[in-house]
């Protein structure tokens, strides 16, 4: 370890006016972990997601093994790129700087600080768009039919595993909030547990049990009243109903609502609006 007049030497070869230099020194060694430098990583953080850490919550990396690493806050997603730099950077837990030195500090102090690791590049994050076709996609892998149609499909128990909140989190490349705004776009609905969107026959069939009460009530296709429907419908499909038609605290939904074509029994084409 270097003394206080090795540091003065020093200073004199290289034409160095102490004077100019702050009186604390720093002298910096390698320690007996510096090649285990391999195993730590540099992230750059906006303020943003440093506050996230601060505030103690968390930020997750996700991505399977054939796609590019995403990290994802509660809302947001970032791309995640290794940055090269021309200076190294080193690992020094116990560093201080001037603004950590008080007063009363003796002028001749000198500290000893190891360097814990070596880099050369940094990982830095860029906001992107959330990742969100694979959720569409593992939604499709197993589509809700019906109480019937899952007795009669023998592989749909396994399936569904997949389709949990957790498991769509740990497969989809976005944020949690993004991931329930996504599912929500998809009228995807949580039926014990799993997000299952409706199978398309099972979609109309449910349709044509609206229509049908529609029209032997005589209301117009713009004003349903929801609670009444509700009440009709639902003991036919109990878990589905008050999921696929509307939130329940909506008095009225309107034909725009279901997104989909209607046929008539005179069989017209009608056309609803998003």
């Amino acid at each position: 370890m270097r003394t206080r007049e090795e540091v003065e030497a020093t200073l004199q070869v290289a034409k160095v006016d102490p004077a100019e230099l702050h009186p604390v020194v720093q002298c910096l060694s390698f320690g007996s972990q510096a090649d285990d430098a391999a195993e730590c990583y540099l992230l750059q953080l906006e303020p943003e997601l440093c506050a996230e850490l601060e505030a103690g919550r968390s930020l997750v990396i996700r991505g399977d093994r054939e796609e590019h690493a995403v990290l994802c806050s509660k809302d947001k997603t970032y791309d995640m790129k290794i940055a090269d730099t021309s200076n190294t950077l080193l690992f020094l837990p116990g560093c201080e700087t001037p603004e950590d030195f008080s007063s009363d500090k003796p002028t001749s102090n000198i500290l000893h600080t190891q360097i814990s690791g070596i880099s050369k590049n940094f990982w830095e994050l860029r906001k992107c768009r959330p990742k969100l076709k694979k959720l569409k996609k593992l939604l499709m892998e197993n589509p809700y039919g019906g109480p019937d149609g899952e007795k009669e499909s023998a592989s749909a128990s396994s399936k569904v595993e997949n389709q949990t909140g957790e498991a769509l989190l740990d497969q989809v490349q976005a944020s949690e909030d993004e991931i329930m705004h996504q599912l929500k776009v998809l009228k995807a609905c949580q039926i014990e547990g799993y997000w299952r969107m409706l199978d398309f026959d099972y979609e109309m069939k449910l349709l044509n049990h609206v229509t049908q009460l529609i029209y032997s009530e005589s209301w117009p296709f713009s004003k349903v009243p929801l609670s009444i429907c509700l009440q009709e419908l639902g003991s036919l499909e109990p878990a589905v109903w008050l999921l696929w038609i509307s939130p329940p605290d909506q008095r009225l939904f309107s034909c725009s609502m279901l997104k989909i074509y209607l046929k008539t029994a005179k069989k017209d084409l009608i056309v609803c609006s998003a």
